[in-house]
């Protein structure tokens, strides 16, 4: 019988996945979002870096997190504006390149699973 192996991408996925139950389930602002927005934003936890950051891009985005689900690419740009203007996260462009930061990442995250640095650029806040 051999045993089942866990990559070092789904190990990462499944870290961070643990830190945030309780920013999304005892959140007022969070739980006045709609369903499917709320699960968008637990799967942008599993698709950001180990600083929070990812790149802005809504059809990718559609296709790692709700790729069985009957939503569009534009739906879930409209979600992902949603969690921005609550300020869940930041849109932000940077050298011409599209970004999102999901904010207070690392106020949520296990300060041991820090590994590497972010190959995205920080947003600059004026």
């Amino acid at each position: 019988m051999s045993k089942a192996c866990i990559t070092p991408v789904f190990q990462r996925q499944m870290e961070q996945m643990s830190n945030i139950k309780n920013l999304i389930f005892d959140n007022d602002a969070m739980g006045e979002l709609p369903p499917l927005t709320r699960l968008l934003f637990a799967g942008l936890w599993i698709m950001a870096d180990d600083k929070g950051r990812m790149e802005d891009n809504p059809r990718k985005i559609k296709k790692v997190i709700m790729g069985f689900d009957d939503v569009s690419a534009g739906q879930v740009d409209e979600m992902l504006q949603s969690l921005h203007d609550r300020r869940f996260i930041v849109r932000y462009s940077t050298n011409g390149s599209n970004y999102i930061q999901i904010n207070n990442f690392s106020k949520y995250r296990n300060p041991q699973l820090y590994r590497r640095c972010s190959k995205i650029p920080a947003p600059e806040f004026q």
